[in-house]
């Protein structure tokens, strides 16, 4: 930028000093919209104010609806997936929820509902996969590959979603 241009520098001041939101998005907006209008400034020194103001506001609406879009995609993708137990903070679960007797109690019926439809071994492997355990240490004790337990993990579940049982467990979660 030219330093003989005192319009630029008092445009930039004013555009700088104008009050700034509480929001940290937005300042978070408006100064990344500063930044392009300097950069543009560096290519082109002699610019009409009007023009530069219009792009500023136009550049700081942009990058506002980019933060806003953001914060949006995060906290959808971060949303907590049980509110019932535990608290959460925004859409993080802090606390994983306690469980009661009657977890236990629905526990066990949709565990005897889906023995019903699959042999014993078959159930190990889900309940195994269920409890966290990684499909290498499965495998490794199944000796078998983790490729293969992974195909055999798919069956499993495609047969439970094909058998009878696989309507009742998907009504009575939703409600």
């Amino acid at each position: 930028m030219s330093a003989c241009n005192p319009a630029i520098w008092e445009l930039l001041a004013t555009l700088q000093s104008e009050a700034d939101p509480q929001s940290i998005d937005r300042s978070s907006a408006r100064d990344e919209a500063l930044d392009a209008v300097i950069d543009e400034l560096a290519k082109d020194p002699t610019p009409n104010q009007e023009p530069i103001r219009k792009r500023f506001y136009s550049l700081c609406r942009n990058r506002l609806s980019k933060h806003r879009h953001r914060r949006t995609l995060e906290r959808d993708q971060f949303r907590a997936s049980h509110r019932r137990g535990g608290s959460d903070f925004g859409s993080v679960l802090l606390i994983p929820p306690e469980r009661t007797i009657l977890d236990q109690i629905a526990y066990r019926q949709l565990t005897g509902l889906i023995r019903t439809v699959l042999p014993e071994e078959e159930f190990q492997i889900l309940r195994e996969i269920a409890e966290g355990h990684s499909y290498a240490d499965i495998a490794r004790v199944r000796n078998m590959t983790v490729s293969s337990l992974k195909s055999k993990a798919f069956r499993v579940r495609e047969k439970v979603r094909n058998s009878r049982v696989w309507s009742t467990l998907h009504c009575g979660l939703r409600r």
